[in-house]
């Protein structure tokens, strides 16, 4: 059995990831953890029929900490707080099941990935395995309201980090 970190159950962050700068000289290299994230919000938490560390078997727990000593080698690390059950940072931002939803989505919404009719989209159909995530159907708002809180502003910071990297280095490796 894994052993899994606690999860955050204080107020939510007042931002979705956390970066962690360089002290010193920058190094071509820009380390992510996207699927690291342990706040869990109450009102996903209750969405679920599922128990906690149900919908854990879907982090990459540790990674974080893994990457955790890059800053001190030059290379800034990006790690997402929210969990990939709550919102996978790690897809398109709009790759969605349209049969987790209680409208139909709008037209440029992803509907035909391969990720999509695995259940594993940017909002996860199920975790482990297999096993449903949610009770119900989802407003297509819930999806949104994710997609620009989570979703959206990683992607921005990552962004900014490798951008940065090409800029000083004329090239940049994403771990």
């Amino acid at each position: 059995m894994q052993h899994l970190g606690p999860i955050n159950q204080a107020l939510p962050p007042s931002s979705p990831v956390e970066r962690h700068e360089p002290a010193g000289p920058m190094a071509p290299l820009v380390l992510a953890s996207p699927h690291s994230g342990a706040y869990y919000p109450l009102d996903f938490l209750a969405a679920s029929p599922l128990e906690i560390a149900a919908l854990r078997k879907s982090e990459d727990c540790y990674v974080d900490e893994l990457f955790g000593d890059g800053p001190d080698f030059g290379a800034p690390l990006l790690r997402a707080l929210y969990p990939r059950a709550y919102v996978d940072v790690n897809r398109e931002p709009y790759e969605l099941d349209p049969e987790m939803f209680e409208q139909p989505l709008p037209s440029f919404v992803n509907t035909t990935s391969v990720r999509v009719a695995s259940g594993l989209g940017t909002i996860a159909r199920i975790v482990g395995n297999r096993r449903e995530i949610y009770r119900g159907k989802l407003s297509f708002a819930e999806a949104e309201r994710r997609i620009n809180g989570v979703h959206k502003p990683y992607h921005h910071a990552l962004r900014g980090l490798v951008a940065r990297a090409r800029q000083h280095f004329g090239f940049c490796i994403l771990l």
